[in-house]
């Protein structure tokens, strides 16, 4: 028997409804994303100006194992939440409370770690254990809570919310930041101080307000360790990512000089703070992702090559930007980093390639294949750290670079493979 017209005039106007939906999210993480980007680049530009190539160097070297170990923090349970919580609302309220509690909690332990090993290496130009604790603690703790709770919000599709506290965290640190510099203070430590003063209230002020809206006092360790091999598989995957994103710093900070890590890190940061406008249609769209493959992998498909045709036209603009413009950096990033036009000119593809690979990998996860992302990417991994042994001491920041885009470039293609095989297992299953 055919549709009722009306029956199928109000699904046509619940597919335009959640289509203009998912196109105002986009656009309101997409603003927030924006100004995130040009917060984040001040505070960025500000750090190059205060602290030169040699300082900003060792801060970047103990960045990049900040976040290194940053996944570590918690565990893989934000993403759980943000799965859990898309599937059903219901379950706010304790995956909320789990997941801040585990972020807090194992933020601090890494942090003690990290100024264990700074203390271990110091006199090899690294920072002071205490800065890197304090740091630490900035990031791991404070910052990544923060984070919890706007992955809450986003699971909810309160976009609005959750843009905000992204916007929050970058305008803090651009404002101490600025501060610094316009009072003529240099110090690393009194930055630290600052972030951690500062981040404090912030974390306690999203923290009641959540609370006054879903209470927080639903903990519970039975859906911990249900959840913990979910958990596991995603912290795994961000930890992969996070290897092959930061390591490659810390192999010139063995190798080579600070010199030479500040002004590759702040090319690399360039290229990174590139990809948040494409970041905020995939935060946008991963919970619509999700939705879709509990009625059909097709329609998910479907959805996810639209998301992806999106997100390579916005690559691809950003990519000519860096490539045609590279050589004013120095410009913004002072005389001093001439090498990073360089980093540019050669990673200026990085975008295109991460916008690839993100998308493909948010539909694996989507259609409930974590797991193969994990496998993928753990291998990918193991192909950076050898490749990245082989030519990073032999061939100092071009090593470095080449590496990070050969990887991302086979990590997208492992993606492609993995994806097209399930579509072909879904297609025979019927």
């Amino acid at each position: 028997m055919r549709e009722p017209l009306a029956n199928l005039g109000a699904k046509a106007f619940a597919r335009i409804a959640r289509s203009r939906g998912h196109l105002t999210n986009s656009a309101k993480l997409a603003g927030g994303y924006c100004a995130q980007v040009l917060l984040q680049m001040v505070y960025f530009l500000i750090l190059t100006r205060m602290l030169g190539p040699d300082r900003f160097g060792q801060f970047a070297a103990a960045l990049a194992a900040i976040n290194l170990v940053s996944p570590l923090a918690g565990l893989g349970f934000s993403e759980v939440a943000l799965v859990r919580v898309s599937q059903d609302k219901k379950t706010t309220r304790m995956w909320a409370a789990n997941a801040t509690l585990v972020t807090a909690v194992m933020g601090c332990i890494a942090a003690i770690g990290l100024a264990f090993a700074a203390a271990l290496l110091a006199g090899n130009g690294w920072l002071d254990w205490y800065v890197v604790l304090g740091l630490a603690i900035s990031e791991l703790v404070l910052v990544r809570c923060c984070l919890v709770v706007g992955r809450i919000h986003q699971a909810r599709g309160e976009i609005t919310r959750c843009s905000a506290i992204h916007v929050a965290v970058a305008a803090m640190k651009a404002l101490i930041a600025l501060s610094l510099f316009l009072s003529g203070q240099e110090s690393l430590l009194l930055l630290v101080i600052l972030l951690d003063v500062c981040f404090s209230p912030l974390l306690l002020l999203l923290v009641i307000k959540l609370n006054g809206r879903i209470p927080l006092n639903a903990f519970s360790w039975a859906d911990l360790m249900t959840e913990l091999r979910l958990a596991v598989s995603f912290g795994t995957s961000v930890v992969c990512k996070a290897v092959y994103t930061d390591l490659d710093k810390l192999f010139l900070a063995r190798w080579t000089t600070p010199y030479v890590v500040g002004t590759y890190a702040a090319g690399y940061k360039m290229l990174s703070l590139s990809f948040m406008p494409i970041r905020a249609v995939l935060e946008a769209t991963f919970p619509r992702q999700i939705q879709l493959a509990t009625q059909t992998q097709s329609a998910c498909l479907w959805f996810t090559s639209k998301v992806l045709l999106l997100n390579t036209a916005i690559a691809s603009t950003i990519a000519a930007g860096f490539f045609i413009f590279a050589p004013w950096v120095t410009l913004v990033l002072g005389e001093d980093f001439e090498e990073s036009v360089g980093v540019l000119r050669i990673g200026f593809l990085l975008p295109v390639l991460q916008a690839f690979h993100y998308t493909l990998g948010n539909y694996l996860t989507a259609i409930g294949h974590q797991t193969v992302r994990t496998v993928v990417q753990m291998f990918v991994l193991l192909v950076y750290v050898i490749a990245g042994v082989i030519f990073i001491p032999l061939y100092s920041w071009q090593g470095a670079i080449w590496t990070s885009l050969s990887c991302e470039l086979l990590l997208g293609s492992l993606f492609a493979v993995s994806c097209f095989v399930f579509f072909l297992k879904d297609q025979n299953a019927k």
